[in-house]
């Protein structure tokens, strides 16, 4: 096909699991972030004022971050939706060609 393209589904949905994988990752960085905020020994007794000054900004950190993960999921559906849609798309392709095709029989010359 001239000038067409050619799409990997399976590449597509390759991608969405990467995605997912680094969404997976704020995880462990909320968990971080919520166990510094509770924690007043987590800077030692020298800086253990730290955390009063620092709960402001872990907030907004983890609004930012539930921000963050909440696209990056919408981005893997998004992937995972266009990725069928492919599939579907060929199989529906083939379904028409194969019926149009279905009383011929042998190959042209």
């Amino acid at each position: 096909m001239s000038g067409g393209f050619a799409v990997d589904a399976d590449q597509i949905r390759a991608h969405s699991r990467n995605v997912d994988a680094v969404r997976a990752r704020f995880d462990a960085v909320k968990t971080a972030s919520a166990h510094i905020a509770r924690d007043d020994s987590a800077y030692g007794l020298l800086c253990s004022w730290l955390p009063a000054i620092l709960e402001g900004r872990h907030q907004r950190q983890d609004e930012l971050i539930a921000y963050v993960e909440e696209n990056l999921s919408l981005v893997v559906a998004g992937l995972r939706t266009t990725a069928d849609n492919y599939d579907s798309a060929d199989a529906d392709a083939d379904a028409v060609v194969r019926k149009a095709g279905g009383g011929l029989t042998g190959a042209t010359p």
